[in-house]
């Protein structure tokens, strides 16, 4: 528990730290059932899709795409945004649309985890981008401080193509205890089957990331997603 606490208030540092033109998000996990995910995006846009979205908040939902054996969610149901506008969705998720809602939804799949974090730095991709295609890395991190400067070291020499944000878990966490996590997109399947260094500089970063990163954190996997429908 001591551990756990002097995580979570690193991660609160590094927030304080990083504070700027960051986002807050919610995202829970749901397993559809089988034949029936078309029913789950039909059931979620006929209420995230007659909503008046608060300004600058966005919904989202991705289908699983790469996984090991262990995932089990199917999709993610992502909240993102400033923490006034997630507030006043919150409010929103409520009164007898939203029940409607959970009880269609309850027909065709089931939520299994619910967490939520925000980042501590985010570099956007170019405008236009896509973005159809989604990476995720987790760690749990011992130095949260030594491993974001890792993280700073590598992208000043190579960064992965699309948008790219390293961020802190603050809640949901897994008996595993992730604690952290770098997430990038991709326009195409074809950019992501792509992902890695280039140049043999840019190659040195990456290795040198993960070398220096390795005695201060342990790595919990990595799964990717395909954009079903967002809401904004």
């Amino acid at each position: 528990m001591k551990q756990f606490l002097t995580i979570l208030i690193t991660l609160f540092s590094l927030t304080i730290t990083f504070g700027q033109d960051q986002i807050t998000w919610n995202e829970v996990g749901v397993v559809a059932k089988e034949g029936y995910a078309n029913n789950i995006i039909q059931t979620m846009d006929n209420f995230y899709g007659n909503i008046e979205m608060p300004e600058g908040v966005s919904v989202s939902l991705t289908a699983v795409y790469h996984s090991d054996e262990n995932h089990k969610a199917t999709h993610y149901l992502n909240f993102a945004g400033t923490i006034e506008g997630l507030v006043e969705l919150r409010q929103l998720r409520s009164g007898p649309d939203y029940s409607e809602y959970t009880s269609e939804f309850s027909k065709y799949g089931k939520t299994i985890s619910n967490s939520h974090g925000k980042t501590f730095i985010r570099i956007p991709g170019s405008e236009g981008d896509e973005a159809t295609f989604a990476q995720v890395w987790e760690w749990r991190v011992e130095d949260q401080g030594a491993f974001v400067e890792e993280f700073n070291k590598m992208i000043k020499v190579w960064k992965p193509e699309g948008y790219l944000s390293l961020g802190g878990i603050f809640g949901g966490q897994s008996i595993e205890g992730e604690s952290h996590y770098i997430y990038t997109t991709y326009n195409t399947y074809e950019e992501m089957l792509s992902f890695g260094p280039k140049t043999p500089r840019e190659q040195k970063a990456f290795e040198d990331f993960i070398k220096n990163t390795d005695p201060i954190s342990e790595f919990k996997g990595t799964y990717s997603v395909v954009n079903v429908q967002t809401w904004n």
